[in-house]
């Protein structure tokens, strides 16, 4: 869990300080990547760094909820997921 005011600042060790990120996200770039994460009316809202949003809105962030499956893409400027392939016909027996 992401400390979205980290602890060492005084932030909350609860669940209404805390965001999910992949590792990825929350040990490397979120601090250093210009994109910020605050509760705002405790819910989590994002701002890009200003190369992605020049108009620096704070934005709602995805609704994905730990343990629940990934559903269509909910972020801000990212791509819906590809539709699926259909079913290939059956080949016929050989003979």
């Amino acid at each position: 869990m992401h400390h979205v005011i980290p602890w060492h600042r005084g932030g909350k060790t609860d669940t209404g300080n805390g965001v999910l990120l992949c590792l990825h996200h929350h040990h490397h770039s979120i601090d250093t990547s210009g994109w910020e994460i605050r509760m705002i009316r405790g819910k989590p809202r994002i701002k890009a760094p200003s190369c992605y949003d020049p108009t620096q809105t704070w934005q709602p962030a995805g609704e994905h909820r730990a343990g629940a499956p990934a559903g269509p893409a909910s972020r801000p400027g990212s791509r819906p997921a590809r539709p699926a392939r259909p079913a290939r016909p059956a080949r016929p027996p050989s003979a």
